[in-house]
């Protein structure tokens, strides 16, 4: 391939428009792109999800009991002699698709639910109140839920992910087999709790007393409750703590941290 040469003289200079001050244009255009960004990911999402929900719509066209729907959604479902129903795991269909888009009444779902044995995660749920369950295996989420009782619930297999949600009756609740996080919850008092096999975090909650506490095998988290440490009456394996910890200042000269000059030296023999 040959390359010509150029005169000089021929090229035309670049015709530059009048400089603006005003650059609100650049923003307008940005921001039409952004707008555009977001109503193509809203529709394709609301495609996904209505694909999704005329999926399980056809997956459940045959299932009126709650033991049907259970299993035609992959949960592992037993029935006691009381008609008392153990479950494999309790979660919404989907991440986009919910109960309540496919019409199913979540209370008459989990009415006879008794035991959850893997992990319960009711993000997304329209309950307010699970009380039939007394005991979950592995970890419960209700995280960002309306959920206000689970006032039967004995035991916590696994994590108690309770922060940040409504839940306000636990009475019946023993023992935790990990870590236990009420943070801003409203729970007011733990009557029977026993163990918690974790940290128990409670800070920015009105908790006012668990009487019946014997075990915490990491930190008590009461910053920001009504509970001081003499009401911790447990055997605590970690530290309790009642108010946030001071930031540790830096001591010393640690300019060398940011001293690159040796490093450019050493590399420059390379």
């Amino acid at each position: 391939m040959d390359i010509k040469k150029v005169n000089i003289a021929e090229v035309k200079p670049v015709k530059v428009t009048e400089q603006k001050q005003n650059y609100a244009y650049i923003w307008k255009e940005d921001q039409d792109i952004i707008d555009e960004n977001i109503k193509y990911a809203l529709e394709q999402n609301q495609k996904l999800h209505n694909e999704e929900v005329k999926k399980f719509q056809t997956q459940l066209q045959d299932a009126k009991e709650p033991v049907d729907i259970f299993q035609k959604l992959g949960i592992e479902t037993s029935q006691d002699e009381d008609g008392k129903l153990t479950i494999s795991h309790y979660n919404q269909p989907s991440q986009r698709v919910t109960f309540t888009d496919l019409g199913v009444d979540e209370e008459k779902l989990m009415e006879n639910v008794k035991e959850i044995k893997g992990d319960a995660n009711f993000q997304k749920t329209s309950l307010q109140n699970i009380d039939n369950v007394e005991k979950v295996g592995g970890t419960v989420n209700l995280t960002g839920t309306t959920v206000k009782s689970m006032k039967n619930l004995k035991e916590i297999g696994g994590v108690a992910q309770l922060n940040d949600s409504l839940i306000e009756d636990l009475s019946s609740l023993k023992s935790v087999g990990a870590m236990a996080n009420l943070s801003r919850t409203k729970i007011v008092e733990l009557p029977a709790l026993e163990e918690v096999r974790g940290n128990l975090d409670m800070q920015d909650s009105p908790i006012t007393s668990i009487p019946q506490l014997k075990t915490v095998k990491g930190d008590v988290n009461i910053i920001n409750t009504n509970m001081k440490k003499e009401d911790i009456n447990a055997e605590v394996g970690g530290k309790i703590k009642d108010k946030k910890e001071p930031a540790i200042p830096l001591t010393g000269n640690y300019d060398y941290l940011w001293d690159n000059t040796d490093r450019v030296e050493h590399n420059k023999t390379k």
